[in-house]
């Protein structure tokens, strides 16, 4: 009996090994709420972690719900990126915490300069502590922004410091040729404002010296009387052109743009491709004027 049972451990030895040889290592995941943020996350990390996002492409915020995927993921993530002014993040970040006490949040709008609003609520995802999120709309704010996902990174993950460093001063010395190729564009701007459905430009308004002006009102549908005074603001200012957000309802902003003569155009400022959304927005801003 003993000389069979020498084979059947060596055999059951060797198959274990086999096992754990060809088992994959745990992959690292980090979160982004939104697109435009993964973006600025993924240029940092490189390969190192696997960047998710919470709210996915084609998806608003106001109607995001975390699918079973994501929660398995979030509870074996090690770190979540936040805007920190937005409802969603608010409402479902105790829940991320509570599913995965290890996550470390971090809030990417430290030190930026936020524009206060009239309203301390917005009907969806916006508008929370009288401050406007759209924080990332700004090449100025994006560097801070680059600037505190390294910082975290450098908090979760030390041992990298050198290629985070280097990937940072790569994605500033980009936000810089965005910077400088908007200003550029705007440079051949005749009128300084521009009307929008729904308030997402205005820290990229502040950096260019631009007025915008917004259909909806005070995060509900405008009323007649908004309606009115905005498309005799609109006259007396010459603007000429309409932006109308993917995920919003384009009728009252077409609506506008009949009355004043001039273009509907749609934009996209939660699209992941953050270069070339905001250089597509500022030409669309010259190339109707």
């Amino acid at each position: 009996m003993k000389r069979y049972l020498l084979p059947v451990i060596l055999i059951t030895v060797l198959q274990i090994s086999c096992s754990n040889a060809t088992k994959k290592p745990k992959e690292k995941v980090v979160f982004a709420s939104i697109l435009p943020l993964k973006y600025f996350v993924d240029k940092i990390v490189g390969d190192i972690y696997k960047v998710e996002v919470t709210v996915p492409p084609g998806v608003g915020p106001e109607t995001y719900s975390p699918t079973p995927k994501q929660m398995k993921m979030l509870s074996e993530a090690d770190a979540y990126f936040a805007i920190g002014y937005l409802a969603f993040e608010i409402d479902l970040l105790n829940k991320f915490s509570s599913l995965n006490p290890n996550l470390k949040v971090f809030q990417i709008s430290k030190g930026i300069n936020l524009i206060e609003v009239k309203e301390d609520q917005h009907t969806d995802h916006i508008h929370i502590q009288g401050v406007d999120p759209h924080i990332w709309s700004s090449p100025k704010e994006a560097k801070i922004i680059s600037q505190n996902i390294y910082e975290g990174m450098m908090t979760v993950d030390p041992l990298n410091r050198e290629r985070y460093s280097k990937n940072l001063q790569s994605l500033l010395a980009e936000i810089d040729k965005v910077d400088s190729t908007i200003t550029n564009i705007l440079s051949k701007a005749k009128t300084k404002k521009f009307i929008i459905f729904h308030p997402a430009l205005g820290y990229f308004a502040r950096d260019y010296g631009l007025e915008q002006l917004s259909i909806e009102f005070e995060g509900k549908v405008p009323s007649p009387k908004h309606m009115q005074e905005l498309i005799g603001n609109a006259r007396s200012g010459s603007v000429r052109l309409v932006f109308i957000q993917k995920e919003f309802d384009k009728r009252n902003a077409e609506i506008v743009a009949q009355e004043i003569g001039c273009k509907a155009v749609q934009i996209d400022p939660l699209d992941y491709n953050w270069p070339e959304q905001m250089i597509s927005i500022a030409s669309k801003l010259t190339a109707n004027q």
